[in-house]
């Protein structure tokens, strides 16, 4: 018998009504998880699961691989566009300045309407863009496609 103030295991056992509360964990009517015997359920097969992987890793190279092989060609750039080396440099700039901010419209983007459309269209405006260097011979235009590249490249990497 406890006294008044004392605790004892008899109390502990019962409830704020007094009644019984159950002594064990396998008492309560709790439904135990099941193991889950079944791997996660995917539409693609295992190579065109790898094949997407390999896609993905080829078009997230395409905007380091724009960036670096430009240098080169900067003086050869600026001579044949009979422009100054400040000017070409313009370019690179811009083209950085948009690899950074690009990134987050379009994930905002296609957090919104979907990552395979925004995808495409970023893919497509980088395929464009370089369709259209190799045609310009004024400076504006490599200015303009130079931002479109960039645009079109950060938005292909930026999918997870």
């Amino acid at each position: 018998m406890a006294l008044a103030g004392q605790i004892s295991l008899e109390n502990l056992q019962k409830g704020p009504d007094h009644s019984e509360l159950p002594r064990s964990r396998t008492e309560l009517d709790v439904e135990q998880p099941q193991e889950a015997t079944e791997s996660p359920y995917s539409v693609f097969s295992k190579p065109e699961k790898r094949w997407i992987i390999f896609l993905v890793a080829l078009a997230g190279f395409f905007s380091p691989l724009s960036a670096n092989i430009y240098f080169p060609a900067v003086k050869y750039l600026a001579r044949d566009l009979h422009v100054t080396l400040e000017l070409i440099n313009l370019t690179i700039t811009a083209y950085l300045v948009c690899q950074g901010i690009i990134p987050s419209l379009v994930g905002d983007t296609a957090d919104m309407i979907g990552r395979r459309p925004v995808y495409i269209g970023a893919f497509s405006v980088y395929l464009a863009a370089n369709i259209g260097l190799a045609l310009q011979n004024s400076y504006p235009a490599l200015l303009v496609l130079r931002i479109l590249q960039s645009s079109g490249s950060s938005g292909s990497y930026n999918e997870p």
